[in-house]
């Protein structure tokens, strides 16, 4: 008899106690993050390069006017690369939504063409506007592998020349640690950049 009473004792303690887990857990769950802000500098600018880099085709250097063979010279265009911000919302395990913001800072210096010494330099700005579809192969609270694709677009202007057009990136393999604050690489291609991208984030 005793037996029978300790054992339906504990029978009825794990069922009172299976109700009061299940809440735990969920009250556990709807405390984990949902949004994560991440600032990342990213690769070589592909498409930056090609569309806001100046270039003279030297095969016709015989229709030069004559003035320019005396005006200033440009030196070598430099890029920061993408410099962005984003906030990703983990709008489930799986899939994770992302809305950012770039910027590329593009400048050269100009000398003059009988003495070269530095004159003025040009600066300028490319920005792109990106939104991005994660998909989280491994989603763990600590580590998360991912891939993306993400369509956006690009406008800028520099020594003269302005643009804009559309931007696609895509993520092949991308990896975050950390709890609250996080760590990331990814390697990726696109319009954005070719190569790679690291920065750090925040998850609330």
């Amino acid at each position: 008899m005793k037996r029978f009473i300790y054992i339906f004792t504990a029978a009825l303690a794990l069922t009172l106690a299976a109700p009061a887990a299940q809440a735990q857990e969920k009250a556990t769950s709807q405390l984990s993050y949902k949004y994560e802000f991440r600032l990342g500098i990213c690769g070589y600018p592909t498409l930056d390069y090609e569309n806001f880099t100046p270039y003279y085709d030297y095969i016709y250097y015989n229709d030069t006017p004559i003035k320019d063979l005396f005006s200033d010279y440009d030196g070598p265009t430099y890029m920061t690369g993408n410099i962005m911000a984003s906030l990703d919302i983990h709008y489930r395990k799986r899939i994770t939504l992302s809305l950012g913001l770039a910027t590329n800072g593009v400048w050269k210096n100009q000398y003059d063409v009988f003495t070269d010494q530095k004159t003025r330099r040009v600066s300028g700005v490319v920005m792109t506007a990106l939104s991005q579809i994660k998909f989280n192969w491994v989603a763990r609270e600590v580590v998360r592998v991912y891939s993306s694709v993400g369509l956006g677009i690009t406008a800028g202007g520099f020594d003269e020349i302005s643009d804009a057009y559309l931007a696609g990136q895509a993520v092949l393999l991308g990896v975050s640690v950390g709890r609250r604050f996080v760590g990331f690489a990814e390697c990726g291609t696109g319009s954005m950049y070719m190569g790679g991208m690291v920065g750090v984030g925040y998850r609330f």
